[in-house]
């Protein structure tokens, strides 16, 4: 283990810590009337994530010529997702399926197509997790009457999408023209194609915050669903930030400073933190079974 490892297992420990001598009382109390029912719900849904995220590495690896089976990509797909989970910075899971779909081993460092496929796939569902969040609150402020920051974030969000339509301009393309990366990325995300994975990163990213919201609905929580909804996909996002264990400690501090913004309970907003991570944690076990038999190959 080296020492951004070693730091990032202290740092993800450190905030755990924090977080239990504060709130441990509140968040056993609240983790032990957890409602099993909504657990096996939980599971059904990250079955149908698994499946739709694993399609969308599979289509978007075709794009850029690499050619990957639907039953291999849930395989990796599993494994990428158990060893992200328990695993220091939260990417270790990708480079295993980078390694095991590359073509040429020994080029791996290099952004041959396994490496750009699991970029381009990784970049489309965070596209639309942000896409998620910004339209969600605009909608959250408008439901409010929150009229004045309903339009400080609805014109910027026009500004935005209008400059992404512009970079995917056909005249964009002339300008990548001569470098096969680059006539991927313009391939990948534009057009039919972009269309076509930003749909599945929708129907993704709908099941982490359903996932996430539920989670809140079986610990019997009386919260307000509508901004669990909004703000999950901050909580969502800071679990792929590298600094941590499988999101530890980071997740659970994001929510509890969302906590006091939204002036929810601290304990409330954490156990609905630490629960999704177990409930993650749980539902990516079949990616254990996938790599021992790999291992046993």
């Amino acid at each position: 283990m080296n020492i951004k490892d070693t730091l990032k297992y202290i740092l993800s420990i450190s905030i755990i810590y924090y977080i239990i001598n504060q709130y441990g009382i509140n968040i056993f109390n609240i983790l032990s009337i957890i409602d099993i029912r909504y657990i096996m719900l939980i599971i059904l849904i990250s079955i149908i994530q698994h499946f739709l995220s694993a399609y969308r590495w599979m289509y978007i690896s075709k794009i850029t010529n690499l050619n990957i089976s639907f039953k291999n990509s849930i395989q990796f797909y599993y494994i990428s997702t158990f060893m992200n989970n328990i695993l220091p910075g939260g990417i270790i899971g990708d480079i295993f399926r980078i390694y095991h779909t590359t073509e040429n081993k020994i080029e791996i460092l290099k952004m041959g197509k396994s490496v750009q496929a699991v970029i381009f796939e990784r970049l489309s569902g965070q596209i639309m997790l942000l896409a998620f969040f910004i339209v969600s609150l605009t909608f959250y402020f408008l439901i409010n009457n929150k009229y004045e920051a309903f339009f400080y974030l609805f014109f910027p969000s026009l500004l935005i999408f209008f400059i992404f339509k512009l970079f995917l301009n056909k005249k964009i393309k002339k300008m990548l023209n001569g470098k096969k990366i680059s006539h991927n990325i313009y391939a990948v995300f534009s057009g039919e194609v972009f269309w076509k994975h930003l749909m599945l990163s929708f129907f993704v990213v709908c099941s982490y915050v359903l996932i996430y919201v539920i989670s809140a609905v079986s610990l019997g929580l009386d919260i307000d669903y509508l901004a669990f909804m909004v703000f999950s996909p901050i909580i969502l996002f800071s679990m792929t930030l590298p600094i941590s264990i499988g999101g530890w400690g980071i997740r659970e501090l994001t929510a509890l400073l969302l906590s006091l913004l939204l002036g929810l309970s601290a304990s409330a907003s954490i156990s609905v933190s630490i629960i999704y991570g177990i409930l993650n944690l749980i539902c990516s076990l079949p990616g254990l079974y996938f790599f021992l038999q790999i291992k046993s190959k």
